[in-house]
C-alpha cells in the first residue's frame, strides 16, 4: 500500500521543504526580469497558482529542456507526483537541467519508489555534485529505502562543514525511521531555534517527543487541531513503511488507532472541527489495513460513503486492497481499474505493490488478458537489472523479477503449469538469495504433484529466513499433501499465532480445520435402461462411510452401510452390507482394514478387507487389496449363491498433472471353483488446457479369463478390450475454493470375446461436479454405453454419483 499525497499525509513536511524550496530558488523565473507572459506564467505557479503555466506546458508541442524542467517542478508543487512521472517519461531522452531530474526524484520519493527515485538523484548529482539539497534528497530516499546505515555515513560527510538546521532534521528523519528515538529527539531539539515557545513547537518535535514518551512535555491545548491531524497522519504513513518490521508496524497503527479513538470522540458533534474530522475518518481506513482488520476497513467505508465523504485515491485503493484480503475481488478489480488504467492503459508509474493487488484483481476475478496486461506492462516496462549509484555493479531489478513471477502464475493458473515450472525455476536458480522466488517454484512444483520435490525447494529457502511466514505456509500445505499431520499442525499454529488475519495463513488455517473434521462419503450408481448380464436391469449400488476426525494425528475409524440390488431373469438380487474397520494414514503409506457383514439370499456372512499403497517418490506407487467376500463378485453371482475372495495389486507411474499410467492384476477365486484373472491398463495424456477448457486422452486396455464356462453370470473364457476415450472438463464458475464445472467424454473401440469374434464397443458420458467451502465435493455423471455380451450388442444406461462432505 502507498501512502497518500503530502496533502493529507506529509511525508514530514519539513523534509519535503527541504527539497521544494530549493526547487523555488532554482527556478529560471526566479533569476530573470519579469519581461514576458511566461516569465508571468512561473511567478503566479511560485505563489501557488499552478493551474495556468500546467496548462500552458500541456498545449505546447515543442518545449525547450529548460521549459520541461519548469513543467516538472511546477507539477511538483502542484502536488501531482503522477502527472511528473508522465511528463519525465515523455521527455525522458532529452538532457534536462539537474532540477528536472531533482523534482522527478522526489516525485517518485513521494510514490515510494525508493530505487527510481535513487537513480535520479543520482542523474542530479552527476550534474551538480555539489548541491547539498540533492545530497540530502538522496540522503532521505536511502534512509526511505532501508539503507540506514548508507544514508547515515553520507550524512555525517555532508555535516562535516558548518552546522546546518536542515542537516540535522535529515538526521533526525533516518534515527525516526531506524527507531532510534533518543537520537531522533536529540537532533530535533538541536534543531529548534533558541527560546521557541510551545506553539512554534513543529509537528516533528512533537511527535519526538512522543516518542521518547515524553508527551507530557508539551500542553496538548496548545496543539492546533491540523497538528493532530498531521501526528495521526503521520503515524499511518509510517506504519506503511516496507522498511519496518512487522511487529514495529503493528505498534505504530495501534498509536494511530489510540488516537483516532480520543480524536472521533473530541471532534466528532463539533462543526468547527469538520475538515479534520474528516480528514482522520480516511485516514482511520489505513491504520485498520495496516492491522489487517480488512472487513472493519469496508465496514468503514461503507459508511464514509453512506455520509457522501469524499473518499481520495489513496484512500479507495485501501479498500480495493481491503476487498482482496477477503476474496472479493471483484470489488478490488473495480475500484483499482479506476484508478490505475488510463484509457485502456496502465498508469507508468505504479509501485511494484500496486502492481502485485491490480494483477491479483485480476487473476482472482478469473480475468486471465486483464492479467496479462498486467504481467506484459510489468516486463515491458522493467529493465532486468539496476545499477547501483557510484558504482559499476548491478543488481537484479525487483519489478522485473515481478514482471516474469507474474508470467508464472498467470500460466500456473490457466492450467500451463510445464511453463509455469520453466519460468519458476528460471528465476529460482538466477536468483538464488531470493526466497520469495524459491517459495514460489516450490508452489507450483507442489501444483504439479511433486510435494517432494517442493519440500526439497523449501528445504533451501529455509537457510535465507528459516520463520518467513510465507515459507512456513508453502511448508504447511506440502505436508499436508505429504500426510505429514504434526509437522502441518506445528507449522499451523505457529503461522496463526503470528500472523492470525494474513490471507495465505487464513487459508492454510482452514484446509487444517477441515481435515480434523468428520468425512461423510457417499457413491454409488443406479440404471436407467440397463440390458447387461451382471448388474440386472434398474440396478442400484450404494454405499456410505462415515470416517471419524483423524484419531493420534494417523489413525481414523470408520462405519458404513452398502446396498445393492438388480432384476434378473431368475429374480430380484439383494445385497445388504454392515461394514466397520480403521484407517492409517502417514507418510508415503495409507493402508485401511475393514471388517463386513455381508447379507444376501437370506444370509449372513462375514467378510473382510485389507487395503494399502506405498509411495517411492513423486512418480512411483505400487498398492494392494485383499478381500474376503469380494466386491468384485457380480451381483447376479451372488443371486445364484456364488461368493468369493479376491487379491489385487498395481502399480501406479505418474510424470506429472499431464501424463500417468497404471497397470494392475486381479485375481478372484469363486466358491463354485471359477478362478478369474484380469489385468488392465489405463492411462492420462493430457492433450488441451486452458483457464476454463481441459481435454485428456483416455488410453484403456483391459485383459480377463476364467477357468469355469458354464455359470450362472457371465463369464467370459477370455476377453479383450481396447477403449480409447476422451474427456472434456470445462469450467462453469469458479470462486477461490467454490467451482462448478461439467465433464463430457466419449469413447470408441473394441471388445474381442473368445468364441464370439470382435465387435464395436461406444460409450458417451456428461456430467457435472460441484466444490464448495472446502466441505462438499459432489458429482454425478449420466453414462451410456453399447458394448457385447457373448456376441450380441446390449446398451446400458445409468447414472454414476458421489459426494464427500465434511462436517
Amino acid at each position: 500500500m502507498y501512502s497518500s499525497s503530502r496533502k493529507r499525509c506529509p511525508k514530514t513536511k519539513w523534509a519535503l521543504k527541504l527539497l521544494t524550496a530549493a526547487f523555488l530558488a532554482a527556478s529560471p523565473a526566479a533569476k530573470s526580469a519579469v519581461n514576458n507572459a511566461y516569465d508571468a506564467l512561473i511567478i503566479e505557479a511560485r505563489k501557488g497558482n499552478t493551474q495556468p503555466a500546467l496548462s500552458w506546458f500541456a498545449q505546447k508541442s515543442t518545449l525547450s529542456n529548460n521549459q520541461i524542467a519548469d513543467w516538472l517542478q511546477i507539477a511538483l508543487w502542484a502536488g501531482q507526483d503522477k502527472q511528473v512521472i508522465t511528463v519525465y517519461s515523455r521527455y525522458r531522452h532529452q538532457q534536462l537541467p539537474a532540477r528536472g531530474y531533482a523534482a522527478v526524484a522526489v516525485a517518485y520519493r513521494n510514490l515510494q519508489q525508493w530505487q527510481n527515485s535513487l537513480t535520479l538523484w543520482q542523474k542530479a548529482l552527476s550534474l551538480e555534485p555539489q548541491n547539498k539539497d540533492y545530497q540530502r534528497g538522496q540522503i532521505l530516499t536511502l534512509a526511505d529505502a532501508g539503507h540506514y546505515d548508507t544514508a547515515l555515513v553520507k550524512l555525517k560527510q555532508l555535516k562535516s562543514g558548518a552546522p546546518d538546521k536542515a542537516n540535522l532534521l535529515a538526521e533526525a528523519y533516518i534515527y525516526k525511521l531506524t527507531g532510534r528515538h533518543q537520537d531522533e529527539l536529540r537532533a530535533m531539539t538541536e534543531s529548534l531555534p533558541e527560546n521557541a515557545s510551545k506553539q512554534q513547537y513543529p509537528t516533528e518535535y512533537v511527535q519526538a517527543l512522543r516518542n521518547n514518551q515524553l508527551a507530557a512535555a508539551i500542553d496538548d491545548a496548545n496543539l492546533t487541531p491540523d497538528i493532530r491531524a498531521d501526528i495521526h497522519a503521520e503515524l499511518i504513513r509510517l506504519s506503511f513503511m516496507p522498511t519496518r518490521s512487522e511487529s514495529e508496524r503493528y505498534a505504530i497503527a495501534d498509536r494511530a488507532l489510540a488516537q483516532y479513538a480520543a480524536l472521533e470522540i473530541l471532534w466528532h458533534d463539533n462543526s468547527d472541527r469538520t475538515a479534520q474530522y474528516q480528514r482522520i475518518q480516511v485516514d482511520h481506513l489505513g491504520a485498520l489495513l495496516t492491522r489487517d482488520r480488512y472487513k472493519d476497513v469496508i465496514s468503514h467505508y461503507q459508511r464514509l460513503k453512506n455520509t457522501r465523504q469524499i473518499i481520495p485515491p489513496w484512500a479507495q485503493y485501501w479498500v480495493a486492497s481491503a476487498y482482496l484480503k477477503e476474496q472479493q475481488p471483484k470489488k478490488a478489480q473495480s475500484i483499482m481499474t479506476e484508478l490505475f488504467y488510463h484509457k485502456e492503459t496502465i498508469a507508468p508509474d505504479l509501485s511494484d505493490e500496486e502492481l502485485a493487488d491490480l494483477f491479483y484483481s485480476h487473476l482472482e476475478s478469473e480475468n486471465y488478458p486483464g492479467a496479462l496486461t498486467v504481467t506484459q506492462h510489468t516486463i515491458n516496462t522493467s529493465p532486468p537489472f539496476l545499477r547501483l549509484m557510484g558504482t559499476p555493479t548491478s543488481i537484479p531489478n525487483d519489478t522485473w523479477l515481478q514482471g516474469h513471477s507474474f508470467l508464472s502464475t498467470v500460466a500456473k493458473y490457466s492450467n500451463d503449469l510445464p511453463q509455469a515450472e520453466m519460468i519458476a525455476r528460471e528465476l529460482a536458480y538466477n536468483a538464488p538469495g531470493n526466497q520469495g522466488l524459491r517459495i514460489d517454484y516450490a508452489s507450483v512444483l507442489q501444483a504439479r504433484g511433486w510435494p517432494r520435490a517442493a519440500e526439497n525447494e523449501l528445504k533451501k529457502a529455509e537457510v535465507i529466513e528459516p520463520r518467513n511466514i510465507n515459507l512456513e505456509v508453502e511448508q504447511a500445505w506440502t505436508a499436508l499433501t505429504l500426510q505429514e499431520w504434526q509437522q502441518a499442525a506445528v507449522l499451523t499454529h505457529d503461522v496463526v499465532e503470528r500472523e492470525p488475519q494474513d490471507p495465505g495463513v487464513v487459508r492454510l488455517k482452514r484446509a487444517v480445520d477441515v481435515h480434523n473434521l468428520a468425512e461423510l462419503r457417499i457413491a454409488g450408481s443406479t440404471g436407467i435402461d440397463a440390458e447387461g448380464p451382471d448388474s440386472g436391469k434398474h440396478d442400484v449400488d450404494l454405499t456410505t462411510i462415515v470416517y471419524s476426525p483423524p484419531l493420534k494425528d494417523n489413525w481414523r475409524g470408520f462405519a458404513g452401510f452398502g446396498y445393492a440390488d438388480g432384476q434378473f431373469s431368475e429374480g430380484k438380487g439383494i445385497v445388504r452390507d454392515w461394514l466397520a474397520g480403521v484407517e492409517w494414514r502417514s507418510r508415503n503409506i495409507w493402508l485401511e482394514a475393514e471388517y463386513a457383514e455381508r447379507v444376501f439370499n437370506h444370509e449372513h456372512k462375514p467378510g473382510a478387507r485389507l487395503s494399502g499403497w506405498y509411495d517411492f517418490n513423486d512418480n512411483w506407487r505400487i498398492g494392494s487389496q485383499l478381500e474376503r467376500l469380494s466386491h468384485r463378485v457380480p451381483l447376479r453371482a451372488m443371486k445364484n449363491g456364488v461368493t468369493g475372495n479376491s487379491a489385487q495389486a498395481y502399480v501406479r507411474w505418474y510424470q506429472n498433472e499431464r501424463r500417468k499410467y497404471g497397470v494392475s492384476w486381479a485375481f478372484t477365486d469363486f466358491s463354485n471353483s471359477n478362478q478369474r484373472q484380469e489385468v488392465s491398463l489405463e492411462g492420462q495424456e493430457r492433450i488441451w488446457s486452458s483457464p476454463y477448457l481441459i481435454v485428456d486422452f483416455l488410453p484403456n486396455l483391459y485383459y480377463e479369463q476364467n477357468t469355469e464356462h458354464d455359470t450362472p453370470y457371465y463369464n467370459p473364457i477370455k476377453t479383450f478390450d481396447i477403449v480409447p476415450a476422451f474427456e472434456a472438463s470445462h469450467l462453469l464458475w469458479r470462486s477461490y475454493e467454490n467451482s462448478w464445472v461439467q465433464i463430457f467424454s466419449a469413447g470408441v473401440g473394441a471388445s474381442w470375446q473368445k468364441h464370439y469374434g470382435t465387435d464395436v464397443v461406444t460409450q458417451l458420458g456428461y456430467g457435472q461436479r460441484i466444490s464448495w467451502n472446502d466441505v462438499i465435493d459432489a458429482g454425478a455423471t449420466l453414462r451410456w454405453e453399447k458394448r457385447p455380451y457373448d456376441g450380441d450388442r446390449e446398451h446400458n444406461l445409468y447414472v454414476e454419483f458421489d459426494m464427500t462432505f465434511r462436517f
